[in-house]
């Protein structure tokens, strides 16, 4: 951010530099004799009447070769009451130094023409009763096509009845310095500063050239409208006649030059209807208490306040009053507690806009009618970093319904590439009356981007909407787009209700990622954390935002939080995470939780692919589990929490809860994956003192190593202890896991478990060191119930019963020796169906598979058999016979020529 100042003040420079090559010309009028009826002044008039000039129906013609007025001085437009225009140009080559009071009679507007540059002084001011319009243009054009020009005054002007439509640029074109300061019959503007050069009730106050510099200088324009305008060379502006005076329009322009404003300068369009500003260039720079306001004052439709800027918008920093203290450079649009009409809008459009050291941009409604919409559009970025020294203004965007307004805030809305709210600058929607809060919408395509505290170490950097203390209007809700989100050293997102009006609702949704880490450097188990919080706070009577968040992974970590807590009366809000990816690490938490009388509400987790929740972390110097949880502190009964996902892995003393520590009851545990693993003291718990505290699981496979547990526990002398429902087809609990439904002080819980197939466990009455199943309550006769069902399966069914005695072998008749006699072959196909070590368990790809030989193989073998002989045709044995050796032979057939020694077998 110092390049930025830097470039600042070489641009103010470079203003500086370019009018001061330029001729400085005493201060004087001097007429120039190119008219058809030239302009008159008395020669070295401190005090000058302007006369003459010549007259076109309603237009007042006057050319110059100097103008300027001295410290003290007048220069006077004597014109008639018909006159509509007063179009004054100089056409020498000095600058025009307005260091007193320029003055015209009845309602004309005043336009004054000077391509080298235009310096209004510390005393310069305006009695003029139309518009003033003062350019460094080198023509201006009018609707019938004609042209008065500067720089072609050889001949003479073909002057023209009609009304002006624009101012032409020439090659060269010379800046603006207002440094005026001038409070005439003392007058003082909206926020207390001197009016410097103003214009009368609802007319229009421009200056448009290259470089604008307000340098100290005020503008004010009672309802009326300011232009501030800053164009290069061989350019356009269009006029066009408005009821207040003139819009000046800049849809031709190519390319814009840079506009200032420094040292407490002020823009000042306030009145009972306020009226617009609107300010046009490369870079428009508003430092050390410089500030634009439009305050709505009574009756009407406030007025509309446009920054637009080809390069960027950038407030930086603050004022210093003279006894101590400071205050914000900025932007303020404000409706007042008469005012009745509607907000308007208040627009930055630029490729960055950039708001630090404190600096503000506020749209803000005091009484019954609506607060005005705060607009960005940022093609590039939008950069909020900081506070103010002492730290009592944090740089940002805020639309607020001050203490006793009836009317409802306006939105705020932030479009561009990437977001970035560093170092305790921030974005809030916040009501303080009866009006609802206005809502907060940012649409960032890459990154939204929020980092760590205020130098304080304590008050977060980021997006908020809240309810405040004494207020009953409704909390604003508050919507995020984006691709990534990042919140990181204690940086936050916050929908708070702290008293009467219902919280708002948090919506965020993340094509890519959130990535939640870390906390403030003071942070402590209260607070400091990054994170996403919707709360009820204490005294709250309405019902706390809802949050929900859609991504792909969400990754909460290193103490970061996402909580949806009730401290007051009314209902907790629910947070609903709809995500691929959810995994919360090293201390993160995830909650939803009642701390009072009031409910909490649900959470619910939906992630189409996996929820890890491992390990533990630190916040500050406490320990703190990774945990997923929903909790009932006080009276109130806790949320449900619900977990649907295809793998729910949760490790390394990590916890997945549902409790009640009071009287409230605690919410059900339901979980719904394909597999649930946990690993080295994880838990899945239930914990009341009241009742509820369920816990139901349905999976394909779950699975406990290492000490893990899934537990209910209830505490109270009529308290049941929660059941266990578990519906898996695979059921294994290893190295001293539990599954137990317990009761400290009353009857044990029910614990129902169906599967296909149970591994490592079992009921036992009392916990082991083994992985047990239990149902503990107060003494053995309180115990609950133990139901294990598994497939009811006949090992014995579908099979042929052996006979008990072996059958009698009896020989029939004499066998045969000799015949025929085969080979039989054994062929090794592989191991199909076994497991690769006997120790393992068969998996699905252990099925058995019919291998046959290859086909290469088979033809190899059959060739092999054809080169060698034929084998054996195999037969049955119908019989035997003993050789003369004593031999016991099998035979197909028996042999016709021994009629001894044969048998046959039956």
């Amino acid at each position: 951010m110092q390049c930025s100042v830097f470039n600042y003040w070489r641009i103010s420079g470079s203003i500086l530099i370019y009018l001061f090559t330029q001729k400085i010309s005493v201060a004087q009028i001097v007429p120039d004799v190119t008219l058809p009826n030239n302009s008159s002044v008395q020669s070295n008039c401190t005090n000058c009447e302007i006369t003459g000039g010549t007259t076109v129906d309603n237009n007042l013609f006057h050319s110059f070769e100097q103008f300027s007025i001295p410290t003290g001085g007048t220069a006077y437009f004597i014109n008639v009451s018909t006159i509509e225009n007063i179009i004054s140009r100089v056409t020498g080559k000095s600058i025009s130094n307005i260091d007193g009071l320029i003055r015209t009679n009845g309602a004309a507007n005043l336009f004054l023409l000077n391509p080298n540059g235009i310096i209004f002084g510390r005393n310069a001011s305006l009695d003029i009763n139309g518009s003033f319009i003062a350019s460094t243009a080198s023509s201006l054009k009018f609707a019938d096509g004609t042209e008065f020009s500067i720089t072609d005054t050889h001949t003479k002007p073909l002057l023209t009845l009609s009304v002006p439509i624009g101012l032409q640029f020439g090659d060269s074109v010379g800046g603006i310095i207002n440094q005026s300061r001038a409070t005439p019959d003392g007058a003082l503007n909206s926020v207390g500063l001197p009016v410097g050069l103003k214009v009368k009730l609802g007319q229009t106050l421009a200056l448009v050239g290259s470089n604008v510099e307000l340098k100290g200088g005020n503008l004010t324009a009672e309802g009326g409208r300011i232009e501030l305008g800053s164009v290069a060379g061989n350019n356009l502006v269009s006029l066009t006649q408005t009821n207040q005076g003139w819009e000046l329009g800049y849809e031709g322009v190519q390319t814009f030059q840079d506009i200032s404003l420094s040292q407490t300068a002020s823009v000042d369009a306030s009145g009972d209807r306020s009226g617009d500003i609107q300010i046009q260039g490369r870079r428009v720079i508003l430092t050390g208490g410089s500030q634009l306001v439009s305050l709505s004052l009574t009756q009407g439709q406030a007025g509309d306040v446009r920054m637009r800027a080809s390069d960027s918008v950038e407030l930086l920093g603050v004022g210093s009053f003279a006894d101590g203290g400071f205050f914000p450079t900025g932007v303020f649009a404000e409706v007042y507690e008469e005012a009745t009409g509607e907000g308007a809008t208040l627009t930055i459009e630029a490729e960055r806009l950039i708001v630090q050291g404190g600096a503000i941009v506020s749209t803000t409604t005091w009484g019954t009618g609506r607060g005005v919409d705060l607009k960005v559009s940022a093609s590039e970025s939008v950069e909020l970093v900081g506070t103010s020294p002492d730290g009592a203004f944090p740089s940002g965007l805020f639309a607020q319904v001050e203490e006793g307004a009836l009317g409802n805030g306006g939105t705020l809305t932030i479009e561009t590439e990437r977001l970035l709210v560093q170092d305790g600058s921030q974005i809030s929607a916040a009501t303080f009356g009866a009006g609802r809060a206005g809502n907060i919408r940012v649409s960032a395509s890459q990154s939204v981007e929020l980092v760590g505290t205020a130098p304080d170490e304590i008050i977060p950097s980021g997006l908020f909407t809240q309810v405040e203390q004494g207020a009953t209007g409704n909390g604003g809700d508050l919507t995020i787009e984006t691709g990534r989100l990042i919140a990181r050293y204690g940086a936050q997102i916050s929908s708070a209700a702290r008293s009467g009006g219902q919280g708002g609702t948090i919506t965020i949704n993340a094509s890519d990622s959130i990535f939640l880490t870390g906390t403030a450097p003071k942070a402590d188990l209260v607070i400091g954390s990054s994170g996403i919080f919707v709360s009820a706070e204490q005294g709250a009577t309405r019902e706390a935002g809802e949050l929900n968040i859609t991504t792909g992974q969400l990754t909460v970590e290193n103490g970061a939080k996402i909580s949806a807590d009730n401290f007051g009366t009314g209902e907790g809000g629910s947070a609903t995470l709809n995500v691929n990816q959810l995994v919360v690490r090293d201390g993160g938490v995830i909650r939803a939780g009642s701390f009072s009388e009031g409910s909490g509400g649900t959470l619910t987790v939906n992630a189409a692919e996996s929820v890890e929740i491992i390990g533990s972390g630190m916040i500050g110097s406490e320990p703190v589990k990774s945990t997923l949880f929903t909790q009932a502190e006080a009276a109130g009964n806790a949320g449900n929490l619900t977990i649907t996902t295809r793998n729910l892995i949760v490790r390394d003393g990590a916890e997945v809860t549902v409790s009640g520590r009071s009287s409230g009851d605690a919410g059900n545990l339901t979980v719904e994956a394909n597999s649930i693993s946990l690993d080295n003291q994880a838990t899945l718990s239930a914990d009341t003192k009241a009742g509820q505290g369920n816990i139901n699981l349905n999976s394909v496979a779950l699975v406990l190593y290492r000490g893990s547990n899934i537990t209910t526990n209830a505490e109270g002398s009529d308290i049941t202890g929660g059941n266990i429902n578990i519906n898996a087809d695979v059921l294994a609990a290893l190295e001293n896991s539990d599954i137990s439904a317990n009761s400290a002080d009353f009857r044990g819980g029910n614990v129902t478990v169906t599967a296909q197939g149970i591994f490592g466990t079992q009921f036992r009455e009392q916990l082991t060191p083994e992985s047990d199943i239990t149902a503990t309550g107060a003494n053995s006769s309180l115990n609950g119930q133990v139901t294990i069902n598994t497939p009811d399966v006949d090992p014995s069914q579908g099979l042929t019963e052996l006979p008990v005695e072996p059958v009698n072998v009896e020989v029939a008749q004499g066998c045969q020796v000799g015949g025929n006699q085969s080979s039989v072959a054994f062929f090794n196909t592989g191991r199909g169906g076994l497991a690769p070590n006997p120790y393992e368990p068969i998996s699905s790809s252990n099925i058995w598979e019919d291998v046959p030989l290859p086909t290469q193989e088979i033809a190899n073998s059959a060739s092999s058999a054809r080169a060698s002989t034929s084998p054996n045709i195999i037969v049955e044995a119908k019989g035997w016979i003993v050789n003369e050796k004593g031999e016991v032979i099998l035979v197909a057939e028996m042999p016709t020529n021994l009629s001894q020694n044969r048998c046959s077998l039956r």
